[in-house]
């Protein structure tokens, strides 16, 4: 496949809208067929010591974490050291009596209902104290009714990829860190990737920081030890370059494999979600997306491969809160000199569409929907979008048209799936509006 023709002047134009100046400092890099493109480094590391990023500057992955958490989990079922499909309390022994209706794959796939830690309300309290171990974590959700029968539904949990860290300690007798570098970070050559704690503030460490370009400032601490599988990982640009190449030549985990990395989930109901084996999946404009951002505070990154582009896209910031998803849509559609993009509204009756007004909700987010003059009104995370439909379930943001509402209708609960550019959110309706 040959390379694809990059105006790297459009691209640089990008960088200057939506990055420079925006965050301390950033590594980014564009790829195409395991290669790197476009490549940038700018801005500081470490503001007090005037430190240069640097594509050997470890940032702190958060959630991007998650992929090498479930490659590391179906390496060990490859090998025969576990089955995801076991229930958990195989592996997690005096977990309590909930662990015998779900199962690993359930983790993996954040179907499980196990109450996500960070909603808890102990969290804050555990998540800023350095003597908090991982014993007062688990303890602030195992113990908890589940949030939905496992399977049934899709519910972001942090707490399932915590469990999924002990389930490989577990199998092995081995420390997780111990694991990743085993069997992913060093058969990719990964050399600057490991699991990161407090104490990791040497000098190719990055800090992180929180406000904005008028005043940045350290971000508070944060018991980064404690998320373990689902946020601990601390790597570079180059070393991430080389996981995605290693992914592209199939060295560390081969077709079959990645086939089921990359495949939905299908809930007990019948309907898929754009999540597989610790992958987000999903399309933008067309185009087919495998991705995962993570977050926690100082720190913002995302990971982004448009499987059949062959292009990938790498964005590690020490800012905490920067929306790399709008920055990455940005950046594909000067990659892939989109045009823009075209809806056709079409009329429906007003019966239709006021049935479809009501409160919609999980145990992370909350849609406010009401009806007027033929569109919905969509309140969320405080946005307001006026969205059209362009078909019977199907509605469009009138101020983005890549901003979709879409109704799951038949199944047994009354369901939507809100789709952002690279994030997707389903949620469920609580009450009706009259």
């Amino acid at each position: 496949m040959s390379s694809p023709m990059i105006d790297t002047a459009r691209v640089e134009d990008v960088l200057d809208q939506h990055l420079r100046g925006q965050v301390p400092g950033a590594a980014l890099a564009l790829t195409h067929a395991g290669e790197p493109l476009f490549t940038r480094c700018f801005g500081l590391a470490d503001l007090a010591r005037r430190q240069p990023v640097q594509p050997t500057t470890v940032f702190r992955l958060a959630s991007v974490t998650k992929p090498f958490t479930a490659l590391v989990i179906m390496l060990l079922e490859r090998d025969g050291l576990l089955d995801v499909d076991a229930p958990i309390r195989d592996y997690l022994p005096g977990y309590p009596a909930h662990a015998a209706r779900v199962t690993v794959r359930h983790l993996l796939t954040h179907t499980s209902g196990i109450p996500n830690y960070i909603a808890q309300p102990s969290y804050a309290e555990i998540i800023s104290d350095s003597r908090r171990t991982d014993a007062d974590l688990l303890a602030c959700f195992a113990d908890r009714e589940l949030d939905f029968e496992p399977g049934s539904r899709y519910g972001y949990s942090n707490s399932g990829y915590r469990l999924l860290d002990m389930i490989a300690e577990h199998v092995t007798g081995t420390p997780f860190g111990a694991i990743l570098a085993e069997r992913v970070f060093t058969p990719a050559k990964m050399h600057h990737s490991y699991l990161v704690n407090h104490t990791s503030t040497t000098t190719d460490h990055a800090r992180g920081y929180i406000g904005d370009s008028d005043n940045f400032s350290e971000a508070a601490y944060f018991n980064i030890a404690l998320t373990g599988g689902a946020g601990r990982i601390g790597s570079t640009l180059a070393d991430l370059l080389r996981f995605d190449r290693a992914l592209r030549t199939e060295s560390i985990a081969d077709a079959d494999l990645q086939c089921r990395l990359f495949s939905p989930v299908q809930l007990t109901t019948g309907r898929r979600e754009g999540y597989g084996l610790g992958w987000r999946l999903g399309t933008y404009r067309g185009h087919r997306l495998i991705y995962h951002g993570g977050g926690i505070p100082g720190y913002t990154s995302l990971y982004v491969r448009l499987p059949d582009d062959d292009l990938g896209i790498v964005l590690l910031t020490n800012l905490g809160r920067f929306p790399c998803t709008n920055f990455a849509r940005r950046l594909i559609d000067a990659a892939l000199d989109q045009p823009p993009v075209l809806r056709c509204a079409i009329p429906l009756p007003q019966s239709t569409v006021d049935a479809r007004a009501g409160v919609y909700a999980d145990t992370d987010y909350r849609l406010d929907i009401t009806a007027e003059s033929g569109l919905l009104i969509v309140s969320f995370l405080g946005r307001r979008h006026r969205m059209a439909p362009v078909d019977q379930t199907t509605y469009v943001a009138q101020d983005d048209p890549d901003i979709t509402l879409t109704f799951h209708d038949g199944g047994p609960e009354r369901a939507c799936t809100l789709n952002y550019p690279l994030w997707w959110c389903t949620v469920y309706r609580l009450t009706q509006v009259r």
